[in-house]
């Protein structure tokens, strides 16, 4: 079967959803939404909540926070209910400040058109919209110059409007499943109090059909004569924004002239809320005319549609989402860029770090939601003229802070890729610098000299730069070794940032790159639907990945593994590294592109052998310039070990794709080199192996490491990361032992057996004996796992004269890492151990 990728262009704005009129089809909410919004954390119930009275009906809409009702231009629906309803209220709720004033509106247009091919050709998820609000922000639409200031193609240029969108952000945008009278009371609960017990509650939006089909609410009843959606049709094309409920409206489903919520009306055997006829959301909408839709732009939906899957009526996922907005504030560190170019579609902006301050390239890079080769064959601010050639722009690069060393210099970099083998587009960087807005505003960097972009490669400009004062960072040099057997308790310190804080364990993968071939052979397999579907397949072994053991697997024909099952998996990408950093995967291949034709023998197999299980995916690029037939292949093996081998060469500049393993949580994953590359050359294979991850230990929220350890292991690298409340990141990887050596902590200037000092150490350790006598003497100085490392001495020796002196060498000669060791010094009978600390 031919897989089938549907272009949709809209020769005029999107209108007509009205009673009347003509109405133009929406573009239907894409399977790779329907992932992501899926994978968003979802909202509960607080217990002090759980008994409070609510009132039978709500309206949110009448507040000065929600800002009139308009008509959208394009296909920017989802813009429309998250960025011009949602954010617009949320963010006037929060400041208590009139949504009438454009001082206090958000534009649809800013983070719409960064998605939309380059000129409204389509929709854009509102999932990568809140992506740009929590990492960017949003400007007010006074800054933009109108909702939709310079039509679909615009980008805004102006580093202080930028710096300004800043200020508007969210920290995080949350589900609530609102299938169940549970979820719907939690959804009341927000639309009411906003789950924090507050006067005044909030919005929400979600997915569904397009509201073509409203009925009236019978005459006679509660709200008689109003327009109201009993049953959403088609796929999900439109997004909404949910603004109140009314307990009391009504709709006789069954046509048995009653209205009824405790009866079976659809003889299923349950009575739940997909038998409900009384009771709805109020929502409002931005389609068909704006304010001529509905009741002045409103209408009711019943609860029923709540419940129901989305072919028998309901909405997308059973699902609203609803967003957690930020206290207006200044962000730590940002980039002022500023860029000329004849093709911006060419181009990824990211920003980078490193603690060496003559390093060429960055230790560290961190990519964003814009900027990152969109906007279509426009210069960089969408129009014709040479002016529009160039754009400033700027970006919020506090999370690079977590990356920034202790002390010394820092260098920052500025990282231009350019992919086009076509030689399609050329320009350069006139501008970049650094500021720190931790304190007295300072600016580092250049803005009167011009830096050619390399031709489809990648340009690199530095900055040296001072850290900021108050950096989060992770204070803890070093953990103690733990006994195997035996409790182990360690508390990580970080300094600066802002309380309080959340520490993560992040487990990590080994990557090497290597050349082999794809297997053959194996048992095809058949989804239930080539476009949407999925395979279930049951694993010979159970997989370990990130720290979790799977027996089952979901493998989608559009070249990835997943861990659940999803409705509709297909994931219609437009930011494909977005999709698999958000989304527990294994991705060899993850392409819009990709498509498969059984009847050329493309398809999906798997052969299971000892040594692991193999799937093959062999597909053609469904694209109008670049259209070959690719075979690729992911192998896992019972250790955890995985592979991706590629059989045919593909020319990954020419197309959206990315490769990758994640857990889903946007902070443990893991892109290859090779993901990066133009082109990926055949019988190209590359192995991630799963680096250990001590047993029986477990980290807490605080940073409290605990647990009695199960296995040996000498030295091992462990990923920490903490998070301070303004969701910045500090990072830290520490060696961990465990060893079966009992260490006894003796306080040193008063213990009258030896003393051993200074203790850390740089260069020379002495060890002093006090003990009296003259006997023979044993000093050997372990690692903290038990290995012996250095036999210092073994001779007569006589107390309180000879000093025995460690240099940090081994017995081989060689300096020692910096860390922990272990003196065992015997005297005698006696046997005594103390940990000293080998200085960087």
């Amino acid at each position: 079967m031919k897989r089938l990728l549907y272009i949709f262009i809209f020769l005029n704005s999107v209108s007509g959803v009205s009673g009347q009129g003509n109405r133009q089809a929406a573009i239907p909410l894409s399977p790779y939404d329907s992932v992501l919004l899926s994978s968003l954390p979802e909202m509960a119930m607080p217990a002090f909540l759980k008994s409070t009275d609510l009132p039978y009906k709500l309206d949110n809409s009448k507040l000065p926070y929600f800002r009139e009702i308009y008509e959208q231009l394009s296909s920017e629906c989802s813009q429309v209910s998250a960025i011009a309803y949602n954010f617009t209220y949320e963010m006037c709720r929060l400041r208590d400040v009139s949504a009438g004033d454009p001082e206090n509106q958000f534009p649809t247009h800013f983070t719409y058109n960064f998605m939309n091919g380059g000129n409204g050709w389509h929709g854009v998820s509102y999932f990568h919209s809140f992506e740009i609000l929590r990492t960017l922000g949003c400007p007010t639409v006074a800054a933009y110059g109108g909702m939709a200031a310079g039509g679909d193609s615009r980008w805004m240029s102006s580093y202080d409007n930028y710096f300004s969108a800043m200020r508007y952000r969210i920290n995080s945008a949350y589900q609530i499943k609102v299938g169940t009278a549970e979820g719907l009371s939690v959804l009341k609960h927000w639309l009411h109090n906003h789950l924090e017990g507050a006067v005044v509650g909030g919005v929400a939006s979600f997915y569904a059909n397009a509201p073509w089909n409203t009925q009236l609410l019978s005459g006679g009843t509660p709200e008689g004569g109003k327009h109201v959606i009993v049953r959403w049709g088609g796929i999900p094309a439109h997004a909404m924004t949910i603004v109140g409920y009314n307990d009391s409206i009504r709709y006789d489903y069954n046509q048995d002239g009653k209205y009824t919520n405790h009866l079976d009306i659809n003889s299923d055997g349950t009575v739940d809320m997909r038998d409900w006829e009384i009771g709805g959301l109020l929502f409002a909408d931005g389609w068909g005319g704006g304010i001529d839709f509905g009741d002045s732009g409103r209408c009711y939906m019943m609860y029923k549609t709540l419940a129901e899957k989305c072919w028998m009526g309901g909405i997308w996922n059973n699902a609203v989402h609803v967003l957690d907005v930020k206290e207006p504030s200044t962000p730590k560190l940002t980039a002022k860029i500023t860029i000329t170019h004849t093709n911006r579609s060419l181009l990824r902006v990211r920003c980078g770090v490193s603690d060496n301050p003559s390093g060429s390239i960055p230790q560290y890079c961190m990519s964003f939601p814009v900027f990152n080769y969109q906007g279509g064959n426009h210069y960089m601010q969408g129009g014709t003229s040479d002016e529009e050639k160039t754009i400033e722009f700027g970006l919020d690069i506090s999370p690079l802070t977590g990356h920034i060393g202790p002390d010394g210099n820092t260098r920052f970099f500025l990282v231009i890729d350019e992919r086009d083998t076509n030689n399609l587009g050329q320009g350069m960087v006139t501008g970049f610098s650094v500021t720190d807005h931790t304190g007295p505003v300072k600016e580092f960097g250049f803005s009167d000299s011009a830096i050619m972009i390399n031709d489809n490669a990648t340009t690199y400009i530095p900055i040296n730069f001072l850290p900021p004062i108050n950096n989060l960072s992770v204070s803890s040099r070093y953990m103690p070794p733990a006994v195997v057997g035996e409790n182990y308790s360690f508390q990580l310190q970080s300094e600066g940032g802002t309380p309080p804080y959340c520490w993560h364990l992040l487990p990590a993968y080994e990557e090497e790159e290597s050349i082999a071939a794809v297997n053959s052979g194996g048992v095809f397999l058949t989804p239930g639907d080539w476009l949407y579907g999925n395979i279930m397949y049951p694993l010979p072994f159970s997989f370990p990945y990130y720290g979790n053991n799977y027996d089952t697997i979901y493998i989608h024909p559009d070249g990835f593994v997943m861990f659940d099952d999803t409705q509709n998996p297909w994931p219609y990408l437009y930011d494909e590294q977005l999709f698999i950093r958000k989304n527990k995967c294994i991705a060899p291949f993850a392409t819009q592109l990709l498509s498969i034709d059984t009847a050329l023998a493309q398809g999906i197999w798997v052969k299971e052998n000892p040594d692991g299980i193999s799937i093959r995916w062999e597909a053609g690029i469904y694209d109008n310039f670049y259209s070959p037939v690719i075979t690729f292949e992911l192998i896992l093996e019972p250790g955890g070990e995985i592979r991706f081998i590629y059989g045919d060469k593909i020319e990954t500049q020419r197309i959206h794709s990315s490769c990758g393993i994640s857990n889903g949580d946007d902070l443990s994953y893991h892109f290859p080199v090779l993901e990066d590359r133009m082109i990926i050359e055949e019988a190209s294979a590359v192995s991630f192996r799963p680096a250990p991850v001590p047993d029986g230990l477990v980290l807490d929220e605080q940073g409290l490491y605990t647990g009695i350890p199960t296995t040996y292991y000498d030295e091992i690298d462990l990923h920490f990361c903490v998070e301070d409340a303004n969701k910045l990141k500090a990072f830290k990887t520490l060696k961990f032992s465990s060893t079966d050596l009992e260490v006894a902590e003796y306080p040193g200037p008063t213990d009258n057996f030896y003393v051993a000092y200074p203790n850390p150490f740089r260069n020379k350790l002495h060890i002093k004996i006090l003990a009296g006598g003259e006997m023979p003497v044993s000093c050997k100085i372990y690692s903290g796992t038990g290995r012996l490392v250095k036999k210092l001495a073994e001779r007569q020796y006589r107390a309180g004269g000879d000093v025995m002196i460690w240099d940090g060498s081994d017995d081989s000669g060689q300096t020692c890492k910096a860390g922990m060791y272990i003196i065992q010094l015997q005297y005698g009978d006696n046997i005594r151990a103390r940990k000293i600390i080998l200085s960087p």
